[in-house]
């Protein structure tokens, strides 16, 4: 490599603002442009947007003007699964690195446009994040390689949504809703089940086992005994409205057998109940392999960390650590099964 890497954030919620404060004398990459949403957030400095220091690059709402600038990959921190947005990006030679949606194509609806797009453009695209991505994916995969014989994988992800900055991010997953009330559940069950679905295959393809299907087990609601307020984002949660959601998927082998277990918890207090997170120290992320030798891994933070607001900074520097793998992958849709495993990038702070 020459020089710095050219990188465009699209977007600026949790993660995309900690992505921006981490671009601050990178030396891997440089921020050359940021793409907001809304209005008030347009033609700002982008450091100062996001509460850090100036640093000259001017936020835009517009597309286009992103392709303008040239950059060598883009990192997309939005809501929405955006594959339109994606095709323009890879078209005009921008890489693209996702943390919704393109979790693994091969065999998905959107994957023959997504690799037209990059084939012409010369670029790739890849998505990751901490489900989909590390606790249903990357992690499994990477323990797998300490043992053998293989019988079924189990994960679990236990995360606090009470330090979210963002109320519209914890909404969009039923929380702070009364029962019924919530009209994207079946788009978001449906939504969760296909994504989960990408990791499953990704992980059957990895270790060469015939992937049949993935089915939603599970999904559970708790209700909040009282009324509070979450402190990071403000978001009013009334007696009655739901607190906390967790759903369980289960993929299955040829012959049908189960050969892939995911719990994914989301919660708003440590009083929802019997089998919910009790505790902040204990680790958010589980998996155990049935296998030879078995193996159990947890994975968290220490003690006294504010679990939702590190989440979404491992978020952040995921998505940085993997764009120099990024640019540098072949052509087309790509995944951990495709390149080197991501490594910090930005060198020993003191």
């Amino acid at each position: 490599m020459t020089g710095k890497y050219r990188i465009a954030q699209c977007y600026t919620g949790p993660v995309g603002s900690e992505i921006v404060r981490r671009m601050a004398g990178h030396p891997q990459l440089e921020l050359v442009g940021v793409l907001v949403h809304f209005p008030e957030k347009v033609g700002r400095d982008s450091g100062e947007l996001v509460g850090a220091a100036p640093n000259g690059v001017i936020t835009t709402d517009k597309l286009d003007e992103i392709i303008a600038l040239k950059p060598d990959a883009a990192i997309w921190s939005g809501l929405v699964n955006d594959t339109d947005a994606y095709v323009k990006l890879l078209e005009a030679g921008i890489n693209v690195y996702t943390s919704i949606g393109c979790y693994y194509l091969p065999q998905s609806p959107e994957e023959p446009h997504l690799t037209e797009a990059a084939l012409k453009g010369g670029t790739s695209i890849t998505a990751g994040g901490n489900i989909p991505g590390l606790i249903s994916d990357a992690l499994p995969l990477f323990l797998t390689g300490y043992t053998g014989k293989i019988r079924q994988i189990r994960m679990w992800q236990r995360n606090d949504m009470s330090s979210g900055p963002s109320a519209p991010q914890i909404q969009s997953l039923g929380v702070g809703y009364y029962p019924g009330e919530w009209e994207f559940a079946e788009a978001m069950n449906s939504g969760f089940t296909w994504a989960i679905g990408q990791s499953a295959r990704m992980v059957a393809d990895g270790l060469g086992i015939e992937f049949e299907g993935i089915r939603m087990e599970k999904f559970e609601q708790v209700l909040a005994p009282e009324d509070y307020v979450l402190p990071a984002s403000g978001l009013e949660i009334r007696k009655g409205m739901v607190a906390g959601v967790r759903w369980t998927f289960i993929a299955q082998a040829s012959g049908g057998r189960d050969f892939y277990w995911l719990v994914n918890e989301q919660s708003t207090r440590l009083d929802h109940g019997e089998g919910w997170r009790t505790n902040f120290d204990d680790p958010a992320w589980r998996v155990e392999i049935d296998g030879d030798p078995s193996i159990v891994s947890t994975f968290g933070w220490p003690s006294g960390t504010a679990p939702g607001k590190a989440c979404h900074e491992l978020n952040a520097a995921r998505a940085m650590n993997i764009v120099p793998r990024l640019i540098e992958a072949k052509p087309g849709g790509v995944s951990v099964l495709d390149f080197p495993a991501p490594r910090a990038g930005d060198g020993l702070f003191p």
